[in-house]
């Protein structure tokens, strides 16, 4: 059994033992107004602002630690191309690459990404990966994004993010595949 196959079957079962705990979308926390998903990862269902604040504080401080703690150490595993979205997996949905259209993330050297959908960057914040643990920390420039923490499983070109509980993507999945370039869309 290849690994594509286990992480087809464990994100089957996954979505099968997770409970629904609504609709995905980021709201304002005032209003209540849906704000767009240009990013392919947001997982913030019924957060209000107040909720987001207080998360990225707490995850400004430990960023900033664990970057101080390496030096802003940053390694090629993530840094090196560009990764396209193929599969995300969470309580409520299952995309695969057709309807991730054309979305990437890009990790810098300078412990900074950014993100987009073809050729339009939609998006930036900052991150640490911590090699040894194997965790990815990503806070979006959007001070309206929950900040996120994944597991990270590297194969090859390959990487599968798991989310984590501390910022509520524990069900969260995401298959990402190292590409020299941006997509280009398909006419």
């Amino acid at each position: 059994m290849n690994f594509q196959s286990v992480f087809f079957i464990i994100s089957i079962s996954f979505v099968i033992s997770c409970k629904n705990e609504g609709k995905l979308g980021l709201t304002d926390g005032n209003q209540g107004k849906v704000i767009s998903n240009s990013y392919a990862l947001l997982n913030q269902e019924k957060l209000h602002l107040v909720d987001i604040t207080q998360m990225r504080t707490a995850a400004n401080s430990v960023l900033e630690f664990r970057k101080k703690e390496s030096n802003n150490k940053f390694f090629n595993v993530i840094e090196q191309d560009l990764w396209h979205f193929d599969a995300i997996v969470t309580t409520n949905k299952v995309l695969t690459k057709d309807s991730l259209d054309g979305k990437w993330i890009d990790f810098k050297a300078d412990l900074t990404y950014d993100y987009g959908q073809y050729s339009d960057k939609k998006g930036s914040g900052k991150y640490f990966y911590d090699f040894d643990k194997a965790t990815l920390l990503m806070i979006d420039d959007n001070e309206k994004i929950k900040p996120q923490e994944f597991e990270v499983n590297a194969r090859n070109d390959m990487m599968i993010l798991v989310g984590r509980s501390e910022y509520k993507d524990n069900n969260m999945q995401a298959k990402i595949l190292r590409n020299k370039s941006t997509p280009i869309k398909k006419t």
